[in-house]
């Protein structure tokens, strides 16, 4: 045999490898249960609000090119074993749930809440949430488990396949608050190919879904409520043995933000909102107040106990009240903030509101004496702290008669004193100095 028909064979068998290698490299891949999440992960994420265009593009063997993403913030998610967590949600998600996996999530500002845990369930056929749970000092869960799973994916996961779900619950806590969730989830596979971001170059199935969100929100401490209504679109890019999606966009109307699988490059800033210390102000004049954000995910949106939805409000003081300003931003996390406006008047102009309540001695070691002329309806006051909480609330008897209240028990310190009735809100400041 000559030499050069030697060597046809081989390179034609060393074409077919190079084919077939090149083929296999840029085919679609598969998702399956062991592409999820598992016991002992740690994975970090960042997070931005300036997103490239581009990435509603989907089809079969699609580019997405991502490597100018930069991060705004990063963190960490990891995953445990559900006995990891306390052992009221253990029995309650775990051995009754049959969740099988646990992620711990941060506490909500201005709750007493603590010990956060997300619950998942992944099986063969699919990958599904099952609620999260909180505690407190004295309540050993409160579980926000959904009514029927909130399926985030179906497998074996290729491309065309599509799936739905419908999740709720609906949970009230004395002295916390109520919450309830209804949320509906249309997804579908619509698209593979390769994604590129800072965190590498990976071959991807795309998952698109639609849901519908429903909260209703209901904060004892701030003594008002809100619903949150959300229509918002995920899409999602995974990968094989990745746990997470390597790259996730959220689009809610205007407001769109991505978190991608990455190295550390920065140190996490949790969201933190302030108004500022109290202050007073003469009656009749008027005051900016703005909600300062600092960490989160930009952009962020505001909702405040005057239903305004605006960073910053003006309002104009004919009484002593509390202002408060609840903040979500992109990813979304929450964050409350609260200041009291009092109203003081003019030498010259008598304070109507002294004749309306009356609380003396003050400053006083605990017991003080509560006057306040007969209103419509029953009676509360509540006590907050300097921090705005509210950490008393007693029923009074409605009656100009003056009735005495025991705060014997309160620290030093200065307390904002409310008085509510059905048509009305009367305050004053109360200084305990035992």
């Amino acid at each position: 045999m000559k030499k050069n028909e030697f060597l046809y064979p081989l390179f034609w068998l060393a074409l077919l490898f190079f084919v077939f290698a090149d083929f296999k490299a840029i085919s679609q891949i598969a998702i399956h249960s062991s592409d999820m999440p598992q016991i002992g992960d740690t994975l970090r994420v960042s997070m931005t609000a300036f997103i490239p265009q581009g990435y509603q593009q989907a089809g079969m063997d699609t580019t997405w090119d991502f490597s100018s993403l930069e991060a705004q913030s990063q963190r960490v998610d990891s995953f445990v074993n559900v006995n990891e967590t306390p052992m009221a949600y253990y029995i309650y998600f775990g051995l009754l749930g049959g969740a099988n996996l646990a992620s711990p999530i941060s506490a909500i500002p201005g709750l007493p809440l603590m010990d956060g845990f997300n619950f998942y369930k992944n099986e063969s056929s699919s990958y599904n949430d099952m609620g999260l749970a909180y505690r407190t000092v004295d309540v050993p869960i409160i579980p926000l488990k959904y009514d029927n799973p909130d399926k985030y994916y179906q497998f074996p996961m290729t491309p065309g396949l599509t799936w739905s779900s419908t999740a709720g619950f609906s949970i009230s806590l004395p002295g916390v608050g109520y919450l309830s969730r209804q949320k509906i989830r249309n997804s579908e596979v619509d698209g593979w190919g390769m994604l590129t971001t800072p965190f590498g170059t990976f071959p991807t199935l795309r998952v698109k879904s639609s849901v519908v969100e429903h909260d209703s929100i209901y904060i004892d401490s701030l003594g008002m409520g809100f619903p949150i209504n959300r229509n918002f679109t995920e899409y999602k890019w995974l990968g094989n043995d990745q746990g997470i999606p390597l790259l996730q966009i959220t689009e809610e109307g205007f407001l769109v933000s991505a978190t991608y699988r990455d190295i550390y490059r920065m140190p996490v800033v949790p969201l933190s909102v302030t108004l500022g210390p109290d202050t007073t102000v003469m009656h009749g004049n008027t005051i900016t107040l703005t909600a300062h954000v600092t960490g989160g995910v930009q952009p962020y949106q505001y909702l405040w106990n005057t239903m305004d939805t605006v960073k910053s409000i003006t309002v104009t003081v004919e009484d002593t009240k509390t202002y408060t300003v609840f903040v979500i931003d992109s990813q979304p996390n929450f964050g409350f903030a609260r200041q009291t406006i009092f109203v003081d008047f003019p030498s010259d102009i008598p304070d109507c509101r002294e004749k309306l309540l009356s609380v003396y001695p003050n400053p006083t070691e605990g017991n003080v004496t509560v006057t306040i002329t007969s209103d419509n309806g029953p009676l509360f006051l509540d006590v907050f702290n300097s921090t705005g909480t509210r950490i008393k609330q007693i029923q009074l008897l409605n009656t100009p008669s003056p009735q005495t209240v025991n705060l014997s028990g309160l620290p030093d310190g200065i307390y904002l004193l409310q008085v509510r009735s059905n048509n009305n809100t009367y305050s004053s400041k109360l200084i305990i100095q035992h």
